[in-house]
C-alpha cells in the first residue's frame, strides 16, 4: 500500500505560512537596526572556505547559539542537536543494553548518522571507534566551551570530503574570551526524584597584546533510568484480545523467552521447564512465569519467561569531564600561530538483566528438560547476577597551525595546520555466563546453584576500542580577475589524513564461550590525500555563482571527485533567492570493510513464517533472533546528488522567513540488510542464499515453514535512497515600551522518504510511517524586560502510522519553560522546567516504548543554574 503525505504537509505548510504572514502584517512598532548601514566583517560560513560578508548565503545554514541551547532546556550538545527539527527521525543517545552505551550521534534528514559530517571549528572531528569510525560521538564535546552550532543542509563533500552527504554540523568553540565565567547547575526528574543531573563549568580568557588564550573546564553528570522506573518500560502482561490467554510477546513487554524454556529436539515445539513454578515460588511470579506461546513458537508451546524489565536500565548514565584550551599568538607581522587542546573523559554505567544465554546440549535427564532427549534451552542465569556495563571513553584532540596574509599579493590569506585525535574507549561487563564454567560444573557434578557453581560460571568481558587520526591541511585564499559584479575570490587547498581503527574483544567472548555477550574484534586503516578548489564568481552586482570541487584518493577503495555549484541572487534588497547542486560521497566505514563475523541478537519480524502458518500480519510479532553479521571488503563508496532551492525574505525590519526545498538522492547505499528483509527476500526467491545471507529454520509441519533459528546478514552496495522535503524558518524580534519580544520557529516537512532495497519489497514512500514523522517543529519565544527574561520552547513531532501506513500513533508536544534573572555583578540565575506537562514518549498501540531515538523518557524535569562573570 502507498500513502503520500504531500497533502498533509501542504496543509501544515499553509498554516505555518499563514501564521507568519499574520505576524508580519500585524501593527507593531519596530526598532530600526542602527548598524544596518555599517560594513559587515567578512567571516567564514560553514560550507565554504571563502570568507564573505553575506550572512545569508547560497547554501542554507541554521545557527543554534549557546544561549539558544540553554533556553531550550538542553543539557548537552547532543541534546541540542537531537531536539533540532533537522534531526528528522531522531538519533542515538546514551542507552543501556547497547555496545554504544556511552555514545550520542546526530542524524540529519533521517539519512543516518554516518552520512552527517561533524566539524569542530571547520575541522573534521573523526568518528568514534565504538561506532566503527563511521559516526562522531557528540558526548566528546563540552557544552560550556561551545559558542554556537552551524548546521549546513546540503552536500559539502566538495569542501570537506567524505560523509557530508546529508549535511554538516559545525560546532564553533569559544575563542578570544576575556574574563572568567563560573556556572553551576542541577536538575531533578519528577519521576525519579533527587538530583538526577549536575553541571559545573569554568570558562576563562586572557587577552595579550599579540594574542589570547581561552580555557574551559566542563563537568556534566546525568543519571541513568531503570526500566522499572517508568510505567511504559516496566514489564507487563495483558490479555489484549480478551480471549482469556496471554500470549508471549504479542501480549507481553519486558519479558523474555530466556527464563527457563526448553525447545523440542526437532524444534517443533517449546515448553516451559517443569521447574518454572519452583522458580516463580523462589523469585516471585512477577519474575518467572509460564506463558502460552502458541502464536510465537507454535500450537501447544509454552515459555517460562523472565521479567528482565524489573532490573535492566533503559537510559545509561553520563559522567563527563572536559578540559579545553584555545590559543592564538602573532609571531610575526601577518603571521599568527593558533592551537587547540581538548581532553574528554566520559564514564557511563548501564545495567542489563542476568545473562540470557542458550543452554546447548542440555542432558536428557536434566530436571529442566521435559523431553527426555538432549536438546537446547533458553535460560536466564539469575544466580550470576545482573550484567553491569561500565564504559570509560577518553578522547584527546590536538590542533596546531599557522595562518596569515600576504600583503604583496593583494592580502591573500593562507593557513596550514596539523590535527591529531586519539580515542580510547573501554567497556567492562561483569557477571556474564562462562560456558567453560558451565561445562566444568556439569562434568564434575557441581550444583549449578551452589556458591562454587555460580562462581565457576561468572565471566567478565572486556572490549577495547581505539582510533588515531592524523591530518595535515594547507590552503590559500586570494582574489584575482574581475567580473561585472566584482573581483573573483578563490581558495585552493590540499589535505592528507590517515585513520587507524581497532576494536578488540576478550578472547573468551570472541571464541563464543561467554553467554549474554556478543562481538568479535575488528581493525583497519586508511590513508587519504585530497586537493580542493573553490571560487565565488560575482557575475553581476546581484548574482553570485559559487563553484567548488574536491578530488580524494583513498588507499582502500579508490578515487572520487565531488563537485558543487550554487547561485545566490539578491532579487530585491530584502529578498535572497538561492539554489545549489552538489555531489557527495561516503567512504565505507572501517568496521564494515574489515570486521570479523559478529554475533548479535537482532530484532526482526518473520512475515514468511506467519503467512505460512496462518498468522495474520497484524499478529506477527517482532522478536530477537540469533544473527551473524559479516563485513564486506569489496564495498565501494556511496554517491549522492543534493538539490536545494530556497528563498530568504526580510518581510519587515527584524522579521524574516526562509523557505528551502531539498531533494537528496543517494546511490550505492551501504547498508546492512535487516533480518526482516533477509527472511522476506529468501522466502520470495529475490535474495539468494549465500554464506552471508541465509535463514536456518526448524522443521515445519504440514508443509509450512518452521520457526527461524539463526539468520545471516551483512553489508553491501546497491540500495537507493531518496529524501525530499521543505524547511521553513521564521524569526524576528519586537522592541516595545513594555519589553522586548523575540521568536524563532523552525519547521521541517519530509515529503518523500523512499528506500529501494535489493531483494526486498517494492520501493514506497514511508514518510509518516512508524519512526519516520513527516513533520518536526521547534518554536522558541522570549520576553525580556530589564533584568528579567522568560523563554518558552515548544518541540513538536507529528503523529505517524503505526504499521506501515495503517493505524495512527500520537503526536508528541513538549513544552520547556525558563526564567532568568540577571543580578548584574552578583551573577544570573536561571530556573526552568522541561516537559512541563510530563508527557510520556509515544507508545505503540499495546503500550510499548519502542523508539528511544525519537522520543526521550525523561519526563518532567526541574532545572536551575547560577552563572557568575568577572
Amino acid at each position: 500500500m502507498y500513502k503520500n503525505s504531500l497533502l498533509a504537509n501542504s496543509v501544515r505548510f499553509a498554516l505555518v505560512s499563514g501564521a507568519a504572514m499574520t505576524a508580519f502584517t500585524a501593527p507593531a512598532v519596530f526598532a530600526a537596526d542602527e548598524e544596518s548601514a555599517e560594513k559587515v566583517e567578512r567571516i567564514e560560513v560553514t560550507g565554504s572556505r571563502i570568507k564573505r560578508s553575506d550572512l545569508e548565503g547560497a547554501s542554507p545554514v541554521t545557527t543554534i547559539t549557546a544561549d539558544d541551547m540553554k533556553v531550550e532546556g538542553n543539557f548537552t550538545v547532543a541534546d541540542a542537536l537531537r531536539n533540532s527539527n533537522l534531526n528528522s527521525f531522531g538519533s542515538f543517545s546514551e542507552r543501556s543494553g547497547s555496545s554504544a552505551q556511552s555514545q550520542a550521534t546526530i542524524d540529519l534528514r533521517g539519512a543516518g548518522s554516518s552520512r552527517t559530517l561533524v566539524l569542530i571549528d571547520g575541522k573534521r572531528f573523526p568518528g568514534s571507534p565504538t561506532l566503527g569510525g563511521a559516526s562522531a560521538n557528540l558526548n566528546a564535546i563540552p557544552m560550556a566551551a561551545v559558542e554556537r552550532i552551524e548546521i549546513l543542509t546540503d552536500g559539502a563533500s566538495s569542501t570537506y570530503g567524505s560523509d557530508a552527504i546529508a549535511g554538516v554540523v559545525n560546532i564553533i568553540m569559544k575563542k578570544n574570551f576575556q574574563g572568567i565565567e563560573f556556572n553551576v547547575g542541577g536538575g531533578s526528574r519528577d519521576r525519579d526524584g533527587g538530583l538526577t543531573s549536575k553541571e559545573f563549568s569554568v570558562v576563562a580568557g586572557y587577552e595579550m597584546d599579540k594574542g589570547n588564550i581561552t580555557f574551559a573546564f566542563d563537568h556534566q553528570d546525568r543519571k541513568g533510568i531503570a526500566d522499572g522506573d517508568r510505567a511504559f518500560t516496566a514489564p507487563w502482561m495483558r490479555d489484549l484480545d480478551g480471549d482469556g490467554t496471554i500470549q508471549a510477546y504479542n501480549e507481553t513487554d519486558g519479558w523474555s523467552i530466556y527464563g527457563a524454556t526448553v525447545a523440542a529436539p526437532d524444534f517443533s515445539t517449546a515448553q516451559a521447564s517443569p521447574l518454572c513454578d519452583d522458580l516463580a515460588a523462589e523469585y516471585g511470579d512477577n519474575v518467572f512465569k509460564t506463558v502460552a506461546a502458541d502464536s510465537d513458537w507454535g500450537p501447544g508451546s509454552t515459555y517460562c519467561m523472565y521479567a528482565y524489565g524489573n532490573v535492566s536500565y533503559n537510559k545509561a548514565s553520563v559522567d563527563r569531564n572536559t578540559v579545553y584550551v584555545d590559543a592564538n599568538y602573532e609571531i610575526a607581522e601577518d603571521v599568527e600561530w593558533f592551537g587547540r587542546i581538548m581532553f574528554t573523559q566520559n564514564n557511563s554505567f548501564g545495567r542489563y538483566a542476568p545473562p540470557a544465554a542458550a543452554w546447548n546440549n542440555m542432558a536428557a535427564d536434566n530436571p529442566h528438560n521435559p523431553y527426555g532427549e538432549e536438546t537446547k534451552g533458553y535460560f536466564r542465569w539469575v544466580g550470576i547476577g545482573t550484567r553491569d556495563g561500565s564504559v570509560d571513553d577518553y578522547n584527546q584532540d590536538y590542533l596546531t597551525g599557522l595562518r596569515g596574509s600576504i600583503s604583496a599579493w593583494n592580502d591573500a590569506t593562507w593557513e596550514f595546520y596539523y590535527h591529531y585525535n586519539k580515542a580510547d574507549n573501554k567497556s567492562i561487563g561483569e557477571y556474564y555466563l562462562s560456558y567453560s564454567g558451565l561445562a566444568y560444573n556439569e562434568a564434575n557434578g557441581i550444583d549449578l546453584g551452589s556458591e562454587a557453581g555460580v562462581n565457576n560460571m561468572k565471566a567478565t568481558t572486556l572490549t577495547q576500542d581505539s582510533a588515531t587520526f592524523h591530518q595535515y591541511n594547507a590552503g590559500i585564499g586570494f582574489d584575482a580577475f574581475e567580473l561585472p559584479g566584482g573581483t573573483v575570490a578563490h581558495y585552493f587547498g590540499m589535505e592528507y589524513f590517515e585513520q587507524d581503527f581497532a576494536s578488540v574483544y576478550d578472547a573468551q567472548s570472541e571464541a563464543g564461550l561467554v553467554g549474554g555477550s556478543a562481538g568479535n574484534s575488528a581493525g583497519g586503516d586508511r590513508q587519504v590525500w585530497a586537493a580542493f578548489y573553490e571560487a565565488a564568481l560575482p557575475i553581476i552586482d546581484s548574482v553570485e555563482v559559487n563553484v567548488a570541487a574536491r578530488f580524494d584518493d583513498y588507499s582502500d577503495f579508490g578515487t572520487n571527485v565531488a563537485p558543487k555549484v550554487s547561485v545566490r541572487w539578491q532579487a530585491l534588497e530584502n529578498i535572497v533567492v538561492r539554489a545549489s547542486y552538489s555531489e557527495a560521497f561516503r567512504a565505507p566505514a572501517l568496521d564494515q570493510l574489515y570486521a570479523a563475523t559478529t554475533f548479535s541478537a537482532d530484532t526482526g519480524t518473520d512475515y514468511p513464517y506467519c503467512e505460512s502458518n496462518g498468522v495474520s500480519e497484524a499478529d506477527c510479532s517482532s522478536k530477537q533472533y540469533d544473527t551473524y553479521i559479516r563485513a564486506n571488503s569489496e564495498l565501494g563508496p556511496e554517491t549522492s546528488e543534493y538539490i536545494n532551492l530556497g528563498v530568504a525574505w526580510d518581510v519587515v525590519d527584524n522579521f524574516g522567513i526562509k523557505v528551502d526545498y531539498f531533494d537528496l538522492n543517494i546511490d550505492n547505499v551501504i547498508s546492512r540488510r535487516s533480518i526482516t528483509n533477509v527472511m522476506e527476500g529468501i522466502a520470495a526467491g529475490t535474495l539468494a542464499t549465500t554464506e552471508t545471507f541465509y535463514v536456518d529454520r526448524a522443521p515445519g509441519t504440514g508443509g509450512a515453514l518452521g520457526k527461524a533459528l539463526e539468520i545471516g546478514t551483512g553489508y553491501g552496495n546497491g540500495d537507493k535512497m531518496q529524501i525530499t522535503g521543505i524547511d521553513v524558518g521564521l524569526n524576528g524580534n519586537i522592541e516595545t515600551g513594555i519589553g522586548d519580544f523575540s521568536m524563532n520557529w523552525m519547521n521541517s516537512f519530509v515529503l518523500d522518504y523512499i528506500v529501494e532495497v535489493e531483494g526486498g519489497a517494492e520501493a514506497i514512500n514511508t514518510a509518516g510511517w512508524n519512526g519516520q514523522p513527516d513533520y518536526k517543529s521547534n518554536f522558541t519565544t522570549t520576553y525580556s524586560m530589564g533584568d528579567h527574561r522568560v523563554s518558552w520552547n515548544v518541540n513538536y513531532t507529528a503523529s505517524t502510522y503505526e504499521d506501515k501506513d495503517e493505524g495512527k500513533l500520537d503526536d508528541w508536544l513538549i513544552h520547556n519553560l525558563s526564567y532568568t534573572y540577571d543580578a548584574g555583578s552578583y551573577g544570573s540565575i536561571m530556573v526552568g522546567v522541561n516537559n512541563l506537562t510530563d508527557e510520556d514518549p509515544v507508545l505503540s498501540s499495546d503500550g510499548k516504548y519502542e523508539n528511544a531515538d525519537l522520543y526521550n523518557n525523561y519526563g518532567r524535569e526541574y532545572r536551575a543554574s547560577y552563572t557568575l562573570k568577572f
